[in-house]
């Protein structure tokens, strides 16, 4: 059977080399900045990973709860005879009821395996949370690059509109081509106020992530990516820190460890103890001893049992393969996002000619409305390149969750 994320040994210094290089070129490739800040601060003090360490602690104690002996029961009898001669009886039973030895080492095996599973629930849960914060992160930095570049932007048109008032005053210039620059003004203003109402709702989810606290993201540079490995590498270190996928193989381990208690299980209880009993001034010390005949109790367990762990280690073979496919999709999206933005890039350092377009204009070699047409067009192209730098940054985000 294909297993893509079959891990071995001997991938295991591979592991280790690609995950080192990827931290720290994730990690250390740029300075702390603002989003490092709100993800720190987020990991401590968002409510969900609050409530999860309060329920991990609960669940470890619940699974080393029931792993030691049955609590000792003490009985009493007291017999009055009939007629008065035949005296009365008085009877005392200590004991001790216990399961075949074997049960109680292999119940806490068990429970030492459900007890390191609650790690990769909550390290999942972690990085749940922290990849939709560093998502709402990379569209705060997104916003706050359209803010610099619309800034930028009314301050020209601004500019454009005081100079061509003069133009319109001196009737060097028509009331049309005045309106047009009003029109612009007017536009950028609109953009950067529905900016302001998205930044502010990110802010507000950020919040929320954060326990209600308000946190800030001012960056204007996306968090620094590592080169991208070959695919297999990558792959490799994913499936090892996958904690979704750690956590199926603990699940796995639980199945067997399951079946291997029932067996014990099935093996007869027994019993010891002390017993007295006094009559007619006669005392009598004894042992007890007992023991059960299985013979119907947990008749169908151990086949339920079995069926199980195979739903177990079919499960895990299931997710192995769907998140090979999972991380190979991201893989190739960022792999062409990344390429596809490194072209837009080049290409519109070719097309960057507003200074060009300003003295044009000035000189008149082209009218207002062909000025207004070209530095649309200018504009669209930058709007694109903040785009698909978004969208790398998110694509980077979601296949590196991992390393979060």
């Amino acid at each position: 059977m294909f297993k893509p994320y079959s891990l071995r040994l001997r991938n295991f210094e591979s592991f280790v080399n690609v995950a080192a290089l990827l931290l720290l070129s994730i990690g250390g490739l740029s300075a702390q900045n603002t989003l490092d800040a709100a993800l720190a601060q987020i990991e401590i003090n968002n409510p969900a990973l609050r409530t999860e360490r309060q329920r991990v602690e609960a669940a470890a104690k619940e699974y080393q709860t029931g792993i030691w002996l049955y609590n000792p029961q003490i009985s009493y009898d007291w017999l009055k005879g009939f007629p008065n001669s035949a005296g009365n009886q008085n009877d005392l039973t200590v004991t001790q009821p216990f399961d075949y030895p074997t049960a109680y080492a292999r119940r806490r095996k068990l429970a030492d395996i459900k007890t390191g599973q609650l790690a990769f629930e909550s390290q999942s849960l972690r990085q749940d949370v922290l990849l939709e914060a560093k998502r709402i992160g990379i569209q705060l930095i997104y916003l706050n690059k359209r803010r610099a570049e619309l800034t930028r932007r009314l301050r020209d048109a601004e500019q454009f509109l005081a100079n061509y008032q003069k133009k319109y005053d001196a009737r060097d210039a028509t009331a049309l081509d005045l309106n047009k620059a009003r029109h612009q003004v007017v536009n950028l203003k609109t953009e950067l106020k529905l900016l302001e109402a998205e930044a502010s709702e990110r802010l507000t989810s950020l919040a929320a992530l954060n326990g209600g606290a308000a946190i800030a993201v001012t960056d204007t540079l996306y968090p620094a990516v590592a080169a991208l490995p070959v695919f297999d590498s990558l792959a490799q270190t994913i499936a090892y820190s996958d904690p979704g996928l750690q956590f199926l193989q603990a699940q796995q381990e639980v199945g067997a460890a399951q079946v291997s208690l029932t067996r014990a299980l099935n093996l007869p209880k027994m019993e010891a103890g002390y017993r007295y009993q006094g009559i007619l001034g006669q005392n009598f010390h004894g042992l007890h001893l007992g023991l059960s005949i299985p013979l119907w109790e947990n008749k169908n367990r151990l086949a339920q049992q079995q069926l199980q762990a195979a739903y177990y280690a079919g499960q895990l073979e299931s997710r192995r393969n769907e998140r090979f496919y999972d991380v190979k999709r991201l893989y190739e999206k960022y792999q062409n996002l990344q390429t596809g933005l490194d072209e837009y890039r080049q290409s519109l350092l070719s097309l960057n000619n507003m200074e060009l377009l300003d003295k044009a204009l000035q000189a008149g070699q082209i009218t207002t409305l062909e000025y207004f047409v070209e530095q649309s067009l200018l504009y669209e192209s930058r709007d694109r390149l903040l785009e698909l730098e978004r969208g790398s940054a998110l694509a980077a985000a979601e296949l590196f969750k991992f390393s979060l």
